[in-house]
């Protein structure tokens, strides 16, 4: 009788490491990788900068995403070398997110062209481990553990004239090879 606690305990122990690895390690993983082939099947090209529509109760296909935001989004492979990002600041508040395999946000930058000693524009270059020769002057570098990342903007746009604006600004942004 002795025993039964020992397999218990050892049947609860397995058990936990196994939804410990599925909910930290193998699901992000797979939620980027299916939300990656959403994107694609929807025609966004990797390296090609893409402006979601206008928030608005018919076009929500995100839990929750903002009214007051204008969204770009780039599907990002370094698989053949760095990828670099150029994305010009806004009047207002802007950012820059980069998101890896794994749906963990690996940097976030500000494009509020309000901010003291702000650039005309943010420069990024997201890399895999060995890629990338050496930072350059106000570069930003980001090192990713496997190939595949979404870049993300966000610019307040409550109005259709801001959203406009934004949506102007993607013809001058960048996301390609470096």
């Amino acid at each position: 009788m002795m025993r039964l606690p020992g397999i218990g305990l050892a049947t609860f122990v397995l058990g936990f490491a196994t939804a410990h690895f599925f909910v930290l390690d193998a699901l992000p993983g797979n939620i980027m990788s299916k939300a990656r082939e959403r994107m694609t099947a929807s025609g966004i090209a990797p390296h090609e900068w893409r402006m979601s529509p206008r928030v608005t109760p018919e076009t929500q296909t995100i839990v929750r995403p903002s009214p007051d935001l204008a969204y770009a989004i780039c599907v990002i492979d370094v698989s053949d070398g760095p990828v670099t990002l150029s994305v010009p600041t806004w009047p207002e508040y802007g950012s820059l997110s980069i998101f890896d395999a794994s749906t963990d946000n690996v940097y976030a930058g500000s494009l509020d062209a309000r901010l003291p000693d702000a650039p005309g524009a943010r420069t990024v270059v997201v890399q895999m481990e060995g890629q990338y020769s050496g930072p350059a002057k106000g570069v930003d570098v980001v090192t990713v553990k496997n190939p595949e990342a979404l870049a993300l903007i966000r610019r307040l746009a409550p109005s259709q004239g801001l959203y406009d604006a934004a949506a102007a600004l993607l013809p001058v942004s960048t996301c390609g090879p470096a």
